[in-house]
C-alpha cells in the first residue's frame, strides 16, 4: 500500500510553490481552515524506493525555508527525517507561455481547481496568451491570479468576462484575485468586483474554490448513496 504524505502550510503560496515541486508524485491541495493548506501527497514503494529520495528533497526544501518539519505526517504520524545533503525540490516545469513584459502559466490543485496566473503586463498584445491558457483548463474551477500583474488592460477584462460567462455555461467556475491595488481598483471602476466572483488574495481565491470543490464532491456522494 503506499504511504500518504501530509504537510502542512501556512499559505496558500507556499503550498502552491510545493505542488509545483511534486511533478512525480500524485499530489493535492486541501485548505484546512485557519487561512492553512495541506499538500496531500502519495508515496509509491518502501524504505528504499526513490520516493524517500523524494520526501527527503521536500523536507530539505521546507528546512531552506525554515519551515518546522514537525508539520509533516506520514500515514498519519509526524515524521522527521534525518539529516542529509540532498538538494531540494526544484520548480518543475509547468505549463506556461511568456510574452514580451507577461508570463502565465497554470498549476493544478487537485480536486478539480486549477490556478492561472498573470505577471508583468497583461495587454492588447500579451492577453491571446492568457486567453489561450483559460481555454485549455478543463477543471470545474479557475482561479485567476492577477496579483503579480502590473498592467492590465480592455482587451483582458473582455476576456476575463468572456471566459466567467463561459464557464459558468458549462457549469464551471472563475474566480479573481486581484490581488493588488491596481487591478483591484480596475475592477471596482468597472464594476466587475460586482460581476465577477473576485478575491482580494490569492489565499482567500484558493480557499473558496476548494471548499466548493468539496461541497461538490460530497453532495455528489449523498446523492449517489441515496439511490
Amino acid at each position: 500500500m503506499p504511504d500518504s504524505l501530509r504537510v502542512d502550510l501556512p499559505t496558500a503560496s507556499l503550498a502552491l510553490s510545493l505542488l509545483e515541486r511534486l511533478e512525480d508524485f500524485r499530489a493535492e491541495v486541501v485548505a484546512t481552515g485557519g487561512k492553512r493548506y495541506q499538500v496531500c501527497v502519495e508515496l509509491d514503494g518502501g524504505a528504499n524506493d526513490p520516493a524517500r529520495e523524494g520526501l527527503a528533497r521536500i523536507e530539505s526544501w521546507l528546512e531552506s525555508l525554515g519551515l518546522n518539519l514537525a508539520e509533516i505526517h506520514l500515514n498519519d504520524r509526524p515524521h522527521r527525517h534525518a539529516s542529509s545533503d540532498i538538494p531540494p525540490l526544484r520548480a518543475r516545469n509547468t505549463p506556461e507561455s511568456i510574452g514580451l513584459v507577461c508570463r502565465v502559466k497554470t498549476i493544478a490543485l487537485g480536486t478539480g481547481v486549477q490556478v492561472v496566473s498573470a505577471e508583468g503586463e497583461v495587454d492588447l498584445y500579451t492577453a491571446p496568451e492568457l486567453e489561450d491558457l483559460l481555454r485549455s483548463s478543463q477543471s470545474d474551477h479557475v482561479v485567476l491570479d492577477l496579483t503579480e500583474a502590473a498592467f492590465v488592460d480592455s482587451t483582458t477584462m473582455s476576456i476575463i468576462v468572456a471566459t466567467s460567462k463561459r464557464l459558468r455555461a458549462e457549469g464551471r467556475q472563475l474566480s479573481v484575485a486581484s490581488g493588488n491595488p491596481t487591478v483591484a481598483r480596475l475592477l471596482e471602476i468597472t464594476g466587475l468586483d460586482r460581476a465577477l466572483d473576485v478575491h482580494p488574495t490569492l489565499a482567500e481565491a484558493v480557499e473558496s474554490a476548494l471548499d466548493s470543490a468539496v461541497e461538490e464532491v460530497e453532495a455528489h456522494r449523498q446523492n449517489e448513496s441515496a439511490l
